[in-house]
């Protein structure tokens, strides 16, 4: 286990959504960040999370952009991804927003998640678009000499086989829609954290509005 590692147990996220303010007077926009901790690097999902999540919000025509950027207009880009480690990941999802409508992209946000997970699963038209693009951006990951060593360099830092790259398109063909909504199930929950910097003079009524347990800290995430 490499010592800087964080052992988190899979799945360790507090039973349902908390709400943490940062204070940013005078700020233009409000920054929405909502996460959850997720399994390590080397688990059998990582191929099926990393096209959920290009389809969730990896991509400019992934859902949460499509939602807060192109229908909402609330941000000029809003995403999802991945930080891989050796241990428990975390998965983020957020973005920059208009501070007048920073309640509104937060639940826009919660119902994402949830809809993926209840009323309006994966469908097999954006999970073949999803596993596709991912095959024809694969190439472009190599074509500086930058590019080419921080790949190598993922390699050592997560402790991957020397024939990773090799097995890469082949692993993302190998996954199906199945397990795609599998581990949108099992994977992705219904609680997470959410974390808002902003304007609180301006934002702060309407968040604690949603009635959520909600928490006040300083720049280092200490409560205040």
């Amino acid at each position: 286990m490499n010592a800087d590692a964080i052992a988190v147990p899979v799945g360790a996220n507090p039973d349902g959504t908390s709400l943490y303010l940062h204070d940013k007077p005078g700020a233009a926009q409000s920054v929405i960040r909502v996460g959850m901790v997720g399994v390590p690097r080397d688990h059998s999902d990582y191929f099926a999370l990393t096209v959920f999540n290009h389809l969730f919000g990896g991509q400019f025509t992934a859902r949460l952009n499509m939602n807060l950027r192109q229908d909402k207009g609330y941000s000029y880009g809003y995403r999802s991804w991945i930080e891989w480690h050796l241990q428990s990941s975390l998965f983020l999802a957020g973005g920059a927003v208009q501070t007048a409508v920073t309640r509104e992209a937060l639940l826009e946000t919660f119902r994402e998640f949830d809809d993926i997970r209840g009323q309006r699963p994966v469908s097999e038209e954006e999970f073949l678009a999803a596993r596709a693009g991912l095959l024809r951006q694969f190439p472009a990951s190599f074509e500086t000499p930058g590019q080419v060593l921080r790949q190598l360099a993922q390699i050592v830092a997560l402790d991957l086989p020397l024939n990773y790259y090799q097995t890469f398109s082949s692993s993302i063909e190998a996954v199906s829609l199945a397990d795609v909504q599998r581990v949108v199930q099992e994977r992705v929950q219904g609680h997470r954290l959410a974390l808002v910097v902003g304007d609180m003079d301006t934002i702060e009524s309407g968040l604690r509005g949603l009635d959520l347990p909600t928490t006040q800290v300083d720049h280092d995430g200490r409560a205040l």
